[in-house]
Order: structure tokens, then sequence, then C-alpha cells
């Protein structure tokens, strides 16, 4: 009784805090012109990010390798970049199993509270432009370009890569498609300066770059 009482007390909370926010869409681009103020909650209006949580894991699976992926949209994320804000953020999770041995699982990391969403492995969706491959891309199936990096990286060149997807409909299935391009990575990962960086230890990303097509497995 009085975990619920708790719980129904901090909802309470948690609304009368967003009230003193002035809303505006996240992926409202137009009107982002304040985006960053204090006193602003950047808020996912109408569940755009919805659709990439609404399974529990999307999956790929060819030449011998599974890539799982998973997303969590979190609500009223503390956000500080000069000024501190609230944003909602779409942030993920991957699995990647290669020839039956799994070499990489960030899933644990999107039952923890951050207090910010770039603290994540996958981060902070918004929608770009459509290009060539995905010409037939239009709200609410426009593309996402998502910040990705991996653990144990101490390589300059593979701080801050992306990855585009977008999900479509082939038949009744929802299919999750990803492209993770070659220029997502900036410079040879094998290069470095001496004079002012150490020799990296990582030198290569474990998510092979290419384009898949996930489907929902659970």
């Amino acid at each position: 009784m009085k975990t619920i009482f708790f719980i129904a007390i901090l909802f309470i909370t948690q609304v009368s805090i967003a009230q003193q926010f002035t809303v505006m869409d996240v992926h409202n681009y137009s009107g982002m012109n304040s985006y960053g103020e204090n006193g602003y909650y950047y808020k996912d209006t109408k569940g755009f990010f919805d659709q990439f949580t609404e399974t529990g894991t999307w999956q790929y699976t060819g030449n011998n390798i599974t890539i799982q992926l998973r997303f969590v949209k979190k609500t009223f994320v503390k956000k500080t970049i000069g000024n501190t804000y609230k944003e909602d953020a779409l942030v993920g999770g991957i699995r990647i199993v290669k020839n039956g041995v799994e070499v990489l699982n960030t899933f644990n990391t999107l039952n923890e509270n951050k207090n910010s969403s770039v603290n994540y492995f996958i981060y902070d969706g918004y929608r770009v432009r459509n290009t060539i491959d995905c010409l037939g891309c239009t709200i609410p199936d426009q593309r996402l370009y998502m910040h990705y990096k991996e653990p144990d990286n101490d390589n300059q060149r593979l701080t801050d890569m992306y990855f585009l997807m977008h999900v479509y409909k082939n038949g009744p299935a929802s299919i999750l498609r990803v492209v993770f391009p070659e220029d997502a990575v900036i410079g040879d990962p094998t290069q470095y300066d001496p004079e002012v960086e150490n020799a990296p230890t990582k030198t290569q990303v474990i998510l092979p770059f290419g384009k898949y097509d996930f489907k929902k497995v659970n």
C-alpha cells in the first residue's frame, strides 16, 4: 500500500514539475529557435518514437551474425548544454553475436536512469531529410539519425558515429531498416597523432557497416 502511495505521489510531482515548463514538439525543427533554453520541455507530442519501442527486440540474422536492437523512450530527461532543459529522448541498446559468440551487449544500460541521453550507447534520434535510399519515408516513417558508440573505446575517430533508421511495412509486418555507413567513422581509425594522443587499442567497430532489415522477435 505504501509503495502504491509513493508511486502516486511521485507521478503527481512529476506532472506538477512538467507543467512549469513550456512544452514544444521535439520534432518541430522549424520552431527550435529556443532549443536548449531553460524552462523548455521538448516532448515527443505525437508519439513518433513509439514505433521503435513497440517491440521488445528487433533482430537481423545473416552471414553468421545476429544483431539485436532495443529502444526505450526516456521522458522528461534532464539535459545540459550550457543551459538546463528537459526532453523526450530515444535511447537504445545493441547485442551482436558473431559465429555463435556474443561480442557486444549493451541492453543492460536501458534499465539505467542516466542524467542525460548522451550517456547511453545509442541515443537522441532526430528526423532527417530523405535521400535516395529512403525516398518513400514520410511522416510517421521518416528516418531517424541516431548517435552510436561502443563500450571500452579509446579511439577518438570512433567516438561520434551514427546510423540512420526507419520503420516501414512489408505486408502486415513492421520492418526496421538500419543503415550504418562507412562515413560514420571520420578518418582512419588505425592512424593517430603520437604528439597529442596515445596509440588506441580499439581500431575497428564491432557493428559491421551496411544496410540491415530487422524484424520483430518479441
